[in-house]
């Protein structure tokens, strides 16, 4: 039986039309849902549709139905008529990164070990049970005396013992007595000064103060650090050194810390090797997963790199399926509008709410990202840059949300651009730059290429110079953000003030 598609007729065998016409209504649902999901002012793309782009989705929809082809020498059975075009909302940088900050949680919590907890964000506020100092004691080494005793100097004193660090002295400082005390000792009853060492003299059992000590000088009071019931750590504090040496002081050996995220990362693509084999023609080494893997754990998270992925939409779909197990997919390649991006498809099959595909931006257009739960799904482009710049912009700060952080963003300084950069118009576009610190201020110069395959201008400290979209050209001499990928790339040769 003829059956008319997208103005051809083919032949439907057996029960074939009955799953054709279900298949061409459910493309129709999709569709009109998805332009629905769309503002009436959302700006469109205007592409001419790739060959066998309605095939591949009635093939998703349909599960391997078959159909009679017209013709021997025709293997696209059903035809999307040449130069036809479709419409593709294309949404700026700042709706794409609310739309992801917007759908990401933050994950509970988790109690680990004090010596385990550098770098997490509490997930409560920690209260002091004790003072800390707990009771006063000395700055320094030297004598805990009255201070009516030594209002003037000199001043002779009776010694009447010795109290080291970690011991008390049972005998008190009595009117014209002083005993002799260190640094971290207690300060023994009646004493309420201490005086230093290189400001006496002591011999015969007598101690001569050679000038005169205010009351109360070098001595440390009880909870002048820490009192009582005071909150020492506020949840989504990110714990650094001092914070752990101030939940050991006050007895706390676990904390409960917000979660790492679980990162999933998948490479799809037929031309990708691993690291330890040698590419042949027309291959590349999948470098994509170290780099992300890498990227994953300095924004905290815990990567896990999954085999390659040959582009099937089945074997597609079947890994994201095992992935979605993890808090977070990264799946790079696949998503774009060839032949063999299979991926958004995939994530479709799998019940995962598309929230936009395709950003304004160069590189990293075709970045899609969907939700399903609590569970983040990033569709990053395959080649090497815009992953990555893709992952800086959008991925990172999701990560350090869900890990219950408060400050999100990479640091940004303002640069003078030192070469004139073409860009490409209507699109924000991140220009790849090493940042230098001069007299006027930073100065940014681009890397010589700006190619999305060449990874090297990401390395040696690189920046990610924000170009608007309202610009053609970026002009030498003008200043623009720059966004700082790493610490290191504001690391100094020298101190910042000159110490004496």
């Amino acid at each position: 039986m003829p059956a008319l598609v997208e103005g051809d007729y083919v032949m439907l065998t057996g029960k074939i039309r009955r799953h054709l016409i279900e298949a061409v209504r459910r493309l129709r649902r999709t569709v009109e849902q998805e332009e629905r999901r769309q503002p009436g002012d959302a700006p469109v793309e205007q592409m001419e549709a790739e060959p066998g782009v309605a095939q591949r989705a009635l093939a998703r929809v349909w599960h391997g139905a078959r159909l009679a082809c017209p013709t021997r020498a025709s293997p696209a059975c059903i035809a999307w008529p040449r130069g036809a075009r479709y419409r593709s909302a294309v949404i700026s940088v700042g709706e794409a990164l609310r739309a992801v900050l917007d759908a990401t949680p933050v994950l509970g919590a988790e109690r680990v070990l004090l010596a385990a907890a550098g770098g997490r964000v509490a997930a409560e506020d920690v209260v002091s049970a004790r003072a800390v100092p707990a009771a006063a004691n000395s700055a320094m080494d030297g004598f805990a005396v009255r201070g009516d005793d030594v209002r003037t100097a000199p001043a002779r004193l009776r010694l009447i013992g010795s109290a080291p660090a970690g011991t008390l002295l049972d005998v008190p400082v009595e009117p014209g007595t002083a005993a002799k005390i260190f640094t971290g000792s207690v300060v023994p009853q009646g004493a309420d000064t201490v005086v230093r060492v290189e400001d006496t003299e002591e011999c015969d059992g007598v101690v001569t103060v050679r000038v005169p000590v205010k009351a109360g000088a070098n001595v440390r009071n009880a909870g002048e650090d820490i009192e009582i019931d005071a909150v020492v750590v506020q949840a989504g504090t990110l714990l650094g050194p001092a914070d752990l040496g101030v939940l050991a002081s006050v007895g706390r050996a676990t904390v409960a810390v917000h979660r790492r995220p679980r990162v999933a990362v998948m490479s799809t693509g037929a031309e990708l090797v691993e690291v330890d084999e040698t590419p042949g023609r027309g291959q590349v080494v999948n470098s994509n997963a170290y780099a992300l893997a890498a990227a994953v754990a300095d924004a905290g998270g815990e990567p896990t790199v999954l085999p390659i992925v040959r582009d099937r939409f089945e074997d597609i779909r079947d890994h994201l399926s095992e992935a979605a197990r993890a808090d977070v997919v990264l799946s790079t390649g696949g998503v774009s509008v060839g032949e063999f991006d299979f991926v958004k498809e995939a994530l479709d099959a799998l019940g995962v709410e598309r929230r936009f595909w395709k950003v304004a931006q160069k590189p990293g257009k075709p970045l899609t990202f969907g939700t399903r739960g609590t569970h983040l799904f990033f569709g990053l482009p395959g080649n090497p840059v815009s992953a990555l710049v893709c992952f800086a912009v959008y991925v990172r700060p999701a990560l350090r949300r869900l890990a219950g952080h408060r400050r999100l963003h990479l640091p940004a300084v303002e640069a003078t651009l030192e070469t004139p950069v073409k860009k490409a118009s209507r699109l924000t576009e991140f220009v790849r730059v090493w940042l230098s610190e001069r007299e006027e201020g930073w100065t940014a110069r681009p890397a010589p290429s700006q190619s999305s395959g060449v990874l090297t201008s990401l390395g040696g400290g690189a920046g990610l110079l924000v170009g608007p979209a309202t610009l053609d050209v970026l002009d030498a001499g003008a200043r623009y953000p720059v966004l700082v990928l790493a610490p290191e790339a504001l690391a100094r040769e020298t101190p910042v003030v000159e110490f004496a």
